[in-house]
């Protein structure tokens, strides 16, 4: 039988003492990245987030994934504002090519071909700035903006981070 942190999947369980400390990190960084939001005059900080997200939960934060992670997010914030713009405007032909665009990425995450470009962070954006209530009024111009600050700031926090916090061995992570 097997504990429910050694199940598949689960996160380690940490000390409760560190777990706060790492926990006080997490607010930390992310009140450093809505102050530099408010300070910039990013609204869409969501979009941020949904990267930081996309590159943790999928990647572990790491450095080689980020740039992954970064131009699926542009690439799938980049075909749902040509989506939002052919409705927006009535363009029928504009709809359809960011359709086409958008079968063909999922053809290509299948495929696991151009896995740059077209990755699970791709889906991940198509799939949520396509969501109605976004797709009603969102300024994408600043969504690329918050994606690309997201990328900017939590991948300076994560390489310095690592650079001060020593990477766990493989002898205590297989332990």
């Amino acid at each position: 039988m097997s504990t429910p942190s050694a199940s598949a999947g689960a996160p380690p369980q940490l000390p409760l003492g560190q777990a706060a400390i790492v926990t006080l990190g997490v607010i930390v960084v992310i009140a450093g990245f809505v102050a530099l939001g408010a300070w910039l005059h990013v609204t869409p900080l969501y979009a941020g987030f949904l990267l930081l997200w996309a590159w943790s939960a999928l990647h572990q934060l790491s450095m080689r994934a980020l740039p992954g992670a970064l131009i699926g997010a542009l690439t799938g914030a980049g075909m749902s504002f040509l989506l939002q713009t052919g409705a927006a405007t009535g363009n029928t032909a504009l709809v359809i090519a960011a359709l086409l665009l958008m079968v063909g990425a999922v053809f290509l995450v299948v495929a696991g071909r151009a896995t740059l470009v077209c990755n699970q962070s791709t889906m991940l954006f198509i799939t949520v700035l396509n969501a109605p209530v976004i797709q009603k009024g969102e300024d994408f111009r600043q969504v690329i903006v918050a994606i690309t600050l997201g990328a900017l700031w939590f991948g300076v926090v994560a390489w310095v981070i690592s650079r001060i916090v020593p990477a766990p061995s493989t002898a205590a992570a297989t332990s």
